[in-house]
């Protein structure tokens, strides 16, 4: 399908400019070319966890971690049919386990509703069990009491639990919070013990890091461009820097590149792996399944015909937030190999 004479949008608020035919416009909406719900199909995530999950502080839910998570890889790149959320506020870490545990003498039973066994039973459908995401986000309630071997215990057994059936698992970290028995120097250190032993269990490529860069070295409290106002929580700002690592860990192990601030679009080697364009350039335009991105370059085009010939091939243009120009000469021509361009999302 040639992208210069027909032109398929699938948000809002586009424009297209004077000779629209050698210029595409988008502003303030994101442009998606070449997206098949074929590749949506298959790919869930199941969130278990407490109030950060939940989304609590968040102005709304689509501001949270998980709203944006689910926004970005279900509406914006077309890759999830189905995210569930399962987080309570209050929750902890026993509540995650699996609905055959026995905890010990003093600590709270599963919560089948909620727990690992909840979301594993959501996912359970998919024919490509690794299609399957489970993020655990326990990172505070009770553990001013609870020893860090059995909250590492607890992990364990729920990050078993998903890798048995399947599913990825990502285990986060702790998170900042002064407040109450966690403003001591004794807590806050072993806070801070925790996260170092999250990462060292379950290594880099399974934990999601949300305590390194949100505190105050001082004090290591929350932030406060960060904060939610009450030592605990995180605002909008901090849910998307939350979000952000959790897009950066590519959780979904998906073939997603992004164009440098500069170069054509029609060269491997404007693309890269990082979400600033750097990192590994991809080997070819015609693999399948693969998400090109432009946010990084407000005014890009191209010097010769570029050809994306793969099955469930993406073009994404924009952010939904700056204005993007990609102007394709008219000596040159845009190809995409699926004909079909639909949004999951109204």
């Amino acid at each position: 399908m040639f992208y210069r004479s027909a032109i398929i949008l699938t948000t809002r608020l586009c424009e297209l400019s004077p000779g629209w035919f050698r210029r595409i416009t988008v502003l303030c909406a994101v442009f998606i070319l070449g997206l098949t719900n074929a590749f949506a199909q298959g790919k869930r995530m199941a969130a278990i966890g407490s109030s950060t999950t939940a989304g609590y502080k968040a102005s709304s839910l689509d501001s949270c971690w998980f709203g944006r998570f689910t926004r970005y890889y279900k509406c914006q790149l077309g890759v999830m049919d189905s995210s569930y959320n399962f987080g309570i506020p209050g929750d902890n870490v026993y509540a995650g386990m699996p609905s055959s545990y026995k905890p010990p003498p003093g600590r709270p039973n599963p919560d089948a509703t909620t727990n690992i066994t909840k979301a594993e039973v959501t996912l359970r459908s998919l024919r490509n069990k690794s299609d399957g995401v489970i993020i655990v986000n326990y990172p505070s309630n009770e553990y001013d009491i609870y020893s860090i071997a059995e909250i590492m215990k607890c992990l364990q057994v729920i990050y078993d639990s998903t890798t048995r059936s399947g599913n990825k698992c990502f285990i986060t970290t702790t998170q900042p919070r002064s407040d109450s028995a966690f403003n001591s120097s004794v807590i806050k250190k072993k806070m801070a013990d925790i996260k170092d032993s999250t990462i060292n269990r379950f290594g880099e490529a399974h934990t999601l890091n949300f305590w390194d860069g949100m505190f105050n070295p001082a004090d290591t409290t929350i932030l406060p461009i960060y904060s939610g106002g009450d030592q605990v929580h995180f605002n909008d700002l901090g849910h998307k820097i939350l979000f952000e690592r959790i897009m950066a860990k590519n959780v979904f192990s998906l073939p997603v590149w992004y164009a440098a601030a500069s170069g054509n679009l029609n060269a491997l080697a404007t693309w890269g792996s990082n979400p600033n364009g750097t990192g590994t350039h991809p080997a070819s335009f015609a693999l399948d399944n693969q998400v090109f991105i432009v946010v990084n370059n407000l005014a890009p085009t191209i010097n010769a015909n570029w050809i994306l010939s793969g099955k469930n091939v993406q073009l994404i243009i924009g952010d939904g937030i700056r204005p993007v120009v990609f102007k394709i000469p008219a000596a040159y021509r845009l190809t995409i190999s699926n004909p079909q361009a639909a949004s999951i999302c109204n």
